[in-house]
């Protein structure tokens, strides 16, 4: 209900910064825009770019068509974005696009850069690099949760051999120096170490590379573990099932209700003395039939 007498606020257009998604963005950006001006139009933004097809940038915010540089250059320009967000924006279309690893790390690097020079991060955006390399490899979480059940005064050899396998102290060391610049563990004023909170889940920007690497080592974990570790120890079970694509998004909900309530039982579990590793899997065993691939 509008106020008498107030003029009504206009739309905000949305601060590129804060996105590490472009389509997002442009989406939010578009619909913004279209708020003020309603002769706004896709056409109007396609033409202004120098797109000819008019619905092109309509399908490339449904993730239907990719940006080239170029038109990537052209459609921060005809958006009159600044140098530094555009800086930012190109680095963000190369990110969400790139189909190997290393173009996706150099681009993410490109984007960090470029959130430093425009001095619009929060600490916590900065961070997100220290948690890439968190990720980067399986012990340094261990350590983390080693540390959250026994603080240490600094015995890193000992804590190493306590890792299955095992490091060694100048690995834990780094490891904990690591988890100390990325906000998990601390040491107190007593002088041990310990984990700043009792679980750790990763924000929207912790992504690709880094996410699948770890998820990696831990399948490769979870190999070993079938040869070398006790089977009253280890638990590894598997379904191989014929289903819908509408079954497939239900169980990965319901996969995430019960992570969720895995990390529920482990926060409040007051005699935790082992560090396990829960990773559950569901992914194709067959493709898709021509005629059953939706456009």
């Amino acid at each position: 209900m509008e106020t008498e007498g107030l003029p009504r606020k206009a739309p905000q257009l949305p601060d590129v910064w804060e996105y590490t998604d472009y389509r997002s963005w442009l989406t939010d950006t578009f619909q913004a825009r279209k708020a003020i001006h309603s002769w706004y139009s896709y056409g109007v933004l396609a033409q202004r770019s120098g797109f000819k097809a008019r619905d092109f940038l309509m399908r490339v915010m449904r993730g239907e068509r990719r940006l080239s540089s170029d038109g990537a250059e052209r459609l921060a320009d005809a958006l009159d974005l600044p140098r530094r967000e555009k800086i930012y924006f190109l680095a963000l279309v190369e990110y969400n696009q790139a189909r190997k690893d290393q173009e996706r790390e150099i681009a993410w690097a490109r984007m960090q850069e470029a959130l430093a020079r425009g001095r619009r991060a929060s600490g916590p955006r900065l961070l997100t690099g220290i948690h890439r390399e968190i990720l980067s490899e399986w012990h340094h979480l261990a350590i983390r949760s080693i540390l959250e059940m026994n603080p240490d005064p600094g015995n890193w050899d000992a804590l190493g051999k306590r890792l299955d396998p095992a490091r060694t102290e100048a690995v834990v060391r780094k490891s904990v120096q690591l988890l100390e610049k990325g906000g998990l563990v601390e040491q107190g004023s007593d002088g041990l170490w310990r984990a700043t909170g009792k679980s750790v889940s990763t924000t929207p920007e912790v992504t690709g590379p880094a996410l699948r690497n770890f998820h990696r080592d831990c399948l490769e974990l979870a190999g070993r573990s079938l040869e070398e570790t006790p089977v009253t120890q280890r638990s590894v079970t598997g379904l191989t099932l014929g289903i819908s694509e509408r079954t497939y998004r239900l169980l990965c909900e319901r996969m995430a209700q019960v992570h969720e309530e895995i990390s529920r039982l482990a926060e409040v579990d007051e005699e935790a003395d082992r560090v396990y590793q829960v990773t559950t899997a569901i992914f194709p065993l067959s493709r898709q039939e021509l005629s059953e691939v939706k456009p």
